[in-house]
C-alpha cells in the first residue's frame, strides 16, 4: 500500500498524514497541505483486497499437521494446523508436563 501521492499543484511527492486514522475512510474527500508549495489539495482513498491461495491437503483427505503455539503462560497453548489453521486443545498429558516443569 502506498501512503504517498503527488501534489496536484507542484507534483512533489507527499506522504499522507494518517494521524489518528485520518485519510483511511473510502468515498470521502480528505484535505492535506503540501509541505513543498503550501497549497491545500484533496485526496480520496481506495482499498484493494489481494488474495493468495494455498494448498490444504488436510481438507482433501490428508492429515492435519498440528503444531503447538508458542505462548506464555503455557496453559494457553493450542495446537494449530499449519495448513488450514484448525485449532484444538493440547492433551491433558501435555498440560501435566507444563505443570511439572513449572511452565503452567
Amino acid at each position: 500500500m502506498s501512503d504517498t501521492v503527488n501534489c496536484p499543484y507542484c507534483e512533489e511527492e507527499q506522504t499522507i498524514n494518517h494521524d489518528d486514522g485520518y485519510g483511511y475512510e473510502e468515498d470521502v474527500l480528505h484535505e492535506q497541505e503540501c509541505v513543498d508549495c503550501g497549497k491545500t489539495f484533496i485526496f480520496t482513498t481506495s482499498i484493494i483486497y489481494c488474495y493468495g491461495a494455498h494448498k490444504a491437503d488436510c481438507l482433501n483427505g490428508g492429515k492435519h499437521e498440528y503444531q503447538e503455539t508458542n505462548v506464555h503462560p503455557r496453559r494457553f497453548t493450542k495446537l494449530v494446523c499449519t495448513m488450514c489453521g484448525d485449532e484444538k486443545d493440547v492433551s491433558q498429558e501435555r498440560m501435566e508436563e507444563f505443570k511439572k516443569k513449572g511452565e503452567y
